[in-house]
């Protein structure tokens, strides 16, 4: 089966993924609002948090690097039409992984004291004994995550979507029911437990598929087949490679265990927000497009691979441009109206909305890195994400010493988005040394409309939004949402009219693309 790579077949996916992701993202933010709403922004939250991010830290970079390794060997299989030697090496590569994983969580369950330690270095006795038994509850939810995420490349392989894409969703909604149906009973354990399940979930979700395609699965390793030994071989330097984003938030956690008690649930909720954009939109462009990269990369149609890069920066940046500008002018309301309730007080909702300011400068740069990445990967260089992402790192940790006293919380997010933007920077001039094919100066000129737009959109929003506050809507949370709304919708007409203005053909491209989802 040939991978199509038709303009049709992308703009039909890309609608897909987009819609199905937007599910689940959303599903994150009513998760997100019920941990808020049940536990606040707490010294136990901190303590889940952190927690967290230690599996976290390792179903993120090793379920995208799985992801990124599988897709161009598989590819290259099914585009020589012998998917019986493609289902060997996937069950090569799935045994190998399950292995591998178990005996990192064995590892992880063992060594979680000493991890607590390492990465909640200003946490008081109590608390990291708390966090240690969270750790070990939440650990071996890196072996479903690792293998779902196996299954996610395969069916990526074959222009499957829908299904992957939401996957995460019923983890989110795992999450949700055992924040409120045993939340009050077990406190932040049930949510631990709920996150657990959730892995399982996603991965059980995602097995019927794979095997209506007729999956053959077999015991054996064979580790001796070259796309086996590739993957293995390769997966480890991709990871390097996608640890990146994870080691930010890692570096922020240690740094803000010294803080003040919610500064790391802040920083989290905040990190959360900004991702939306990302999460949604540039990760189903970087999704779709990656199959269609490694394509060309193994037709050796560099041309047609540039255009396709070329393309898929100037959706997300069609996107993630005017959120940023949005959320930094409207990061107060927004904060408000999705967390402050419950135990999340309204100090709860000024440190968050600190953080969030910071974080959404970076979101541009996220948003084109996760597609040059894609192209690195496509075209078998797994080297180079791993030296600028190692460099953006020590970047990362020098501006995190330089603003820590300064702006607390917030200046760990400003760190995290200036090591992003010197990431991101590095990669793009790197990809372009790699081959005189790939000029990003075609992006440059739809960049800078989009900028312009973007501004005029943010000035709208916030003008709405300050005289609603100072006439219609002065008091009330109903009034204070719907103040919040028209402000967002008077910025999205702003930003549809000045688009219109500038002629920037990225919006009919969107909008045909979500058509097509039907």
């Amino acid at each position: 089966m040939a991978v199509e790579n038709t303009e049709k077949t992308i703009a039909r996916a890309a609608g897909v993924v987009l819609v199905m992701n937007l599910i689940s993202r959303m599903l994150g933010f009513v998760r997100d609002a019920a941990i808020a709403g049940q536990f606040g922004a707490s010294a136990i939250t901190d303590a889940y948090w952190v927690a967290y991010t230690i599996p976290f830290f390792l179903q993120a970079i090793f379920g995208v690097a799985f992801v990124s390794v599988m897709v161009p060997i598989f590819t290259s299989y099914i585009e020589a039409d012998k998917r019986e030697e493609g289902w060997k090496i996937a069950s090569g590569i799935f045994n190998l992984t399950a292995i591998t994983l178990v005996i990192i969580t064995v590892l992880g369950y063992w060594g979680a004291p000493l991890l607590v330690k390492l990465t909640a270095p200003g946490f008081s006795e109590e608390l990291a004994v708390l966090t240690t038994d969270l750790t070990r509850i939440m650990f071996p939810s890196i072996v479903f995550m690792g293998l779902g995420m196996l299954i996610t490349g395969i069916l990526n392989s074959f222009q499957i979507f829908a299904l992957p894409a939401f996957a995460p969703g019923t983890a989110n909604i795992i999450v949700i029911l055992s924040v409120l149906f045993f939340g009050g009973l077990f406190g932040i354990e049930a949510l631990a437990w709920g996150t657990l399940v959730g892995f399982v979930l996603f991965l059980l979700v995602q097995v019927p598929t794979l095997y209506r395609m007729r999956f053959k699965y077999s015991f054996r390793l064979y580790h001796k087949h070259p796309a086996v030994r590739k993957f293995s071989t390769s997966v480890w330097a991709v990871v390097l490679g996608m640890s990146v984003n994870q080691i930010y938030l890692t570096l922020n956690r240690i740094f803000a265990s010294g803080l003040e008690p919610g500064s790391i649930s802040a920083l989290n909720y905040a990190y959360r927000l900004m991702s939306l954009p990302l999460g949604i939109f540039a990760a189903a462009v970087a999704t779709v497009i990656f199959p269609a990269l490694a394509h060309h990369a193994a037709a050796k149609q560099q041309s047609q691979m540039s255009a396709t890069l070329m393309r898929g920066l100037r959706l997300v940046l069609f996107i993630t441009i005017p959120a940023a500008v949005g959320m930094a002018v409207l990061q107060v309301p927004l904060v408000k109206l999705l967390f402050e309730r419950g135990a999340f007080a309204p100090q709860d909702t000024l440190m968050t909305a600190n953080s969030l300011m910071y974080f959404v400068i970076g979101l541009p740069a996220l948003g084109i890195n996760l597609v040059v990445t894609r192209a690195f990967y496509a075209l078998d260089d797994v080297k180079t994400p791993v030296v600028t992402g190692l460099i953006s790192v020590v970047v990362n940790v020098l501006f995190s010493l330089l603003f820590l006293d300064l702006l607390k919380a917030g200046g760990l997010a400003l760190a995290d988005t200036l090591a992003a933007a010197v990431n991101t920077g590095l990669m793009m001039y790197c990809l372009a040394r790699k081959n005189k094919q790939f000029s990003f100066k075609p992006v440059l000129k739809p960049f800078l409309k989009m900028v312009a737009a973007s501004l005029v959109t943010g000035l709208a929003a916030w003008g709405v939004f300050a005289v609603g506050q100072s006439t219609f809507f002065a008091s009330g949370v109903l009034n204070y949402f719907i103040n919040t709304v028209i402000a967002v919708g008077v910025g999205a007409i702003a930003y549809g009219i000045m688009v219109t203005f500038f002629r920037l053909e990225e919006a009919g491209e969107i909008l045909a693309a979500v058509r097509k989802t039907k």
